[in-house]
């Protein structure tokens, strides 16, 4: 599936025009720096059924709702209250203890697959403002720490670096680059 429309059935799935409400089936259980600034957000995961790369895989995405997007350098100019979503996504996790090399996502028909990453802004809650990709001159990683089928828990870290895809939309307040450093999760497993 192409990137493109694997991100809209994503972001379809999980933002749209209701008031800015966390789903009440997720809790706000991931922290982290934002470009050095505390970031929390609500996780959902989901199992891949219509991907065979993604089968026996899991997808983690980390929704933030804060007063104004941490990915800009200024609160846009017509921010009043709540302005954005940002949405952190990770794809094709393995489902086992162990450390896991951040990419793009990928087709099926290259190689080995790593673990796929990206990070979006929205307005409104459903209109795409800005998409981030990582950048790969930097390593990133998710680590996960505990994994309980039984329990039905995945617990991990992550620390990853991504650049604004400049062939989107390009808003000016944008940072170029957006940093992640000590995040941390737990959250419940589809």
């Amino acid at each position: 599936m192409k990137t493109g429309k694997w991100l809209s059935m994503v972001l379809i799935g999980l933002v749209g025009c209701s008031k800015p409400t966390p789903d009440p089936l997720v809790s706000e259980d991931t922290t982290a720096t934002l470009n050095g600034q505390a970031w929390r957000g609500f996780s959902t995961t989901w199992k891949t059924t219509n991907d065979s790369c993604g089968l026996n895989t899991i997808n983690l995405a980390i929704q933030n709702k804060s007063a104004y997007p941490k990915a800009r350098r200024l609160a846009p100019a017509n921010c009043v209250g709540y302005c954005g979503d940002q949405v952190l996504t990770f794809t094709r996790i393995p489902p086992a203890v162990g450390v896991y090399t951040l990419s793009t996502s990928q087709p099926c028909s290259v190689g080995k697959q790593q673990v796929g990453v990206s990070f979006v802004t929205l307005i409104g809650g459903d209109v795409l403002r800005d998409q981030y990709q990582p950048d790969l001159t930097k390593t990133g990683t998710i680590t996960i720490t505990s994994y309980d089928a039984r329990g039905g828990t995945i617990e991990g870290t992550f620390e990853v670096t991504l650049v604004r895809d400049t062939r989107r939309q390009p808003t000016s307040d944008a940072a170029e680059t957006v940093q992640f450093q000590r995040g941390s999760f737990k959250t419940a497993l589809p």
